[in-house]
Order: structure tokens, then C-alpha cells, then sequence
């Protein structure tokens, strides 16, 4: 058995361990689960440790979760009840699309399987809104995980920057930069900072807490995603309430570090940077969509090519790769592509699970707003880490929710 193999069951056994540990200590397994999500690196570069044929080390977890979802609902029926809109949303548009995969005959091959990860990331995140309906973790243990996850993954990238050495040239080239699933969730941290520092500063120490939010932004400095960047900047100061002068100092000072990062690596992509280059960068990404649009039919544009369509990415060829990949990096392309307007319907659905637990409506627009921009050069639906968003958010504002619920504290600032 190989090594990577030897991993992969590894942690598919300790998946299925603390899923079958939620029956009897729910807190204990959710925590442990998402700490360990976290720090097991879920990047490409890592694929061949963390996924098998397509199936992920964490998909056994939420399949354990699944049954017992499925035995509380056989006690609690309102379970079903109160979330009859979006059962139904997602029972049309999977029926829909596996019937129209059946009558074009599309082959039960990976490009199909691979075309299930939305399917599976939005149950999974139907699965957590239904049974965590309160509390799993206090948010002054919630900063302990993330403060230790946050200098384990800063730890981990200068390993892999002095000691590591990918096959792929791809990755070696781009070994400067590393993101996952804690890059994202150190991005939904600090948006949520935005709104919620005053109550978050009644539970842990303002050092405890400076200190979480210059982690995660290392974390986000060193994906070197210009995107990110972008949008928790565009956030911050078109939703905070600070005056002007403060917007703009405090947005400059992830700018200013990006750019200086980008230096001090050398990374070209971001230095030798022009309009030119970023249009080329962008056309290249977005090609393979747009030829698959360009010989759609009028009506799939409705619809879409439906499960199972792939797209040609020739570069992938001197990296010896499969030049035939479900996704582009693009959201938007992807399943418009794929589902057509009713793509629009899967996205419905996306957001209505992801925001379940935030009460707050300039945290709900702010979190919309960055998906939205994340969207337009990542495909996040098919991300493996993605659901660890879901996760990461229901534990954060449970806690938030019920502190602010027993300590009666405004949050609207």
C-alpha cells in the first residue's frame, strides 16, 4: 500500500471514528472534526492524501452524520417541516438533472461522479443547519482552535517554503503560495470582525483577539490570492461604519502588505502585473467556458450540458495532467455552463444554507458580497474545503448568537 493511500484511509477512519463519536458527545466530535479538518491540508497539491476516486476523507464523516440525521428525523418530523423549501429546491434541480443525464445517455464515468460534489457540499450543509440548532462550542474555545490553527498553517507553509519539493512544476513554481480551506475561513473571520468586535471583545482579551485577526491576515497574505484581498477591502469600506479617513488607512494596510509580500517572493503573476496581463490571465481562465457557451443551443441555455460536461484544458498537458476538468475557475461559468439559468436556483440554495445561523443583515450582504467576488475567478462549489465554511459559520454564530442572546448586547454596530 502506498503511502498516500496509507494516509487517505487514515484519516477516512478517523472520519468515520468521530462521526460515530457524535451519537454520544456531539460538542466533542464537532470540534475535533473541524480542528482536524482544518489543519490536514485540503489544497490541490495534496489531492492524492486527502481524496480517493473522487471521495474525500471527510465525506465519511458526514455520511455517519447523515444517519444520524436520518434517525432524530424519525423523532423530530418538524425537522422536516420547517426546512420544506429548501428539500424541495434541491430534490428539483438534482431529479431534473439526473433525468437529463439518463436521457443523453451520459456515461457513469469520474467526470460525472465529479459533477456530485455540489450535490454533496450543499447536503452536508443541509445536514449541519438541521441538527446544530444551538451551541456546539463557546467562541472563546472556537479563537482557541483558530488561533492554533492559524500558526499551525503558518508553521506548515514555511516548511513546505525551506523543505519541500513538489513532482508536479506547477506547484514547485508556485510553492510561495498556499491556500485552503483556512484561508477562506480567515477571510469570514475577519469580515465578521468587522461587525461583531465589541461583542467578540466581551469573551476573549483584545490581545488574544489582535492577535487571531494579524494571524489570519499572514494566512491570507501568503495564499497570494489578489482576490481575496480585494474583497475583504471592498467590504470593509463600503459596510463599515468607520469615517472615512479610518476606511481608508485601515484598507490600505492589507494592500501595502500585499504588495510588499508579492516583492519580497517574487511572484510575477502579481508584480509584472498590467492591465494587459491580467486581461490575458483572465481570457485564458474563462476560454474553455466560453467555447463550451459558444456551441450551446438556445435552449440549454436554460438548462445547461447538465452533469458529466467537462472542459478542455489544454495547458494541463505539459504538467501530465487530465487535459478534461469539470470546472473552470470561475462560479459563475462553471454552472451556467453546466445547469444554465438554473443555475441560479443552485446558488439560491447555496446561500440560504450558508447564511442559516446569521441573524445579522449587514453580515448576511457582507458575506454575499464575498462570495460574489470570490465567484468570479473560483469555482467554490466544487472546492474541497468549502464545506468547512458551512461548518466554520454555523460554530461561530451559534456561539455569537447565544452570548449576545444572554448578555442582551446590541450588535448592530
Amino acid at each position: 500500500m502506498s503511502y498516500d493511500i496509507l494516509i487517505y484511509f487514515s484519516l477516512s477512519f478517523i472520519s468515520i471514528f468521530l462521526g460515530l463519536l457524535y451519537f454520544f458527545y456531539p460538542k466533542k466530535s464537532l470540534t475535533i472534526f473541524f480542528a482536524i479538518g482544518l489543519i490536514i491540508p485540503t489544497s490541490n497539491q495534496f489531492m492524492n492524501f486527502i481524496s480517493f476516486n473522487g471521495v474525500y476523507f471527510f465525506d465519511y464523516f458526514f455520511l455517519t452524520l447523515l444517519l444520524y440525521y436520518l434517525i432524530t428525523l424519525s423523532i423530530k418530523k418538524n425537522i422536516f417541516k420547517e426546512n420544506i423549501f429548501n428539500i424541495a429546491l434541491f430534490l428539483f434541480f438534482f431529479i431534473l438533472y439526473t433525468l437529463l443525464a439518463v436521457s443523453n445517455s451520459v456515461d457513469i464515468d469520474k467526470y460525472l461522479l465529479r459533477d456530485l460534489r455540489p450535490v454533496l457540499l450543499l447536503g452536508y450543509a443541509f445536514i449541519l443547519n438541521s441538527i446544530l440548532n444551538k451551541p456546539q462550542i463557546s467562541f472563546k474555545s472556537l479563537t482557541n482552535v483558530l488561533l492554533f490553527v492559524f500558526v499551525f498553517k503558518i508553521l506548515f507553509f514555511i516548511l513546505l517554503l525551506y523543505t519541500f519539493s513538489f513532482d508536479d512544476q506547477y506547484y514547485q513554481n508556485n510553492i510561495f503560495r498556499y491556500f485552503d480551506a483556512v484561508t477562506f475561513i480567515a477571510s469570514l473571520f475577519l469580515i465578521s470582525c468587522i461587525f461583531l468586535k465589541e461583542l467578540m471583545l466581551n469573551e476573549i482579551s483584545k490581545i488574544k483577539l489582535n492577535l487571531i485577526i494579524s494571524f489570519a491576515l499572514i494566512i491570507i497574505l501568503i495564499s497570494n490570492l489578489r482576490i481575496l484581498i480585494f474583497a475583504i477591502v471592498f467590504i470593509y469600506f463600503f459596510f463599515s461604519k468607520r469615517n472615512l479617513i479610518k476606511k481608508i488607512l485601515y484598507a490600505l494596510i492589507p494592500i501595502v502588505l500585499f504588495v510588499i509580500y508579492s516583492y519580497a517572493i517574487s511572484a510575477n503573476r502579481v508584480v509584472d502585473s498590467n492591465s494587459d496581463i491580467v486581461t490575458l490571465q483572465i481570457i485564458s481562465r474563462f476560454a474553455p467556458a466560453v467555447e463550451k457557451i459558444i456551441e450551446m443551443e438556445p435552449h440549454q441555455f436554460i438548462y445547461g450540458l447538465g452533469f458529466g460536461t467537462y472542459f478542455e484544458i489544454p495547458w494541463f498537458e505539459y504538467r501530465s495532467l487530465d487535459t478534461k476538468l469539470n470546472t473552470i475557475d470561475s462560479t459563475y461559468l462553471t454552472l451556467f455552463v453546466k445547469y444554465g439559468m438554473f443555475c441560479i436556483l443552485l446558488l439560491i440554495l447555496f446561500f440560504r444554507l450558508l447564511l442559516f445561523n446569521i441573524r445579522q443583515t449587514k453580515i448576511r450582504r457582507s458575506i454575499l458580497v464575498f462570495y460574489f467576488i470570490i465567484f468570479i475567478t473560483m469555482s467554490t462549489l466544487y472546492q474541497s474545503g468549502t464545506i468547512f465554511h458551512f461548518l466554520f459559520l454555523n460554530l461561530l454564530f451559534l456561539s455569537l448568537n447565544n452570548e449576545n442572546t444572554s448578555r442582551s448586547i446590541s450588535i448592530n454596530s
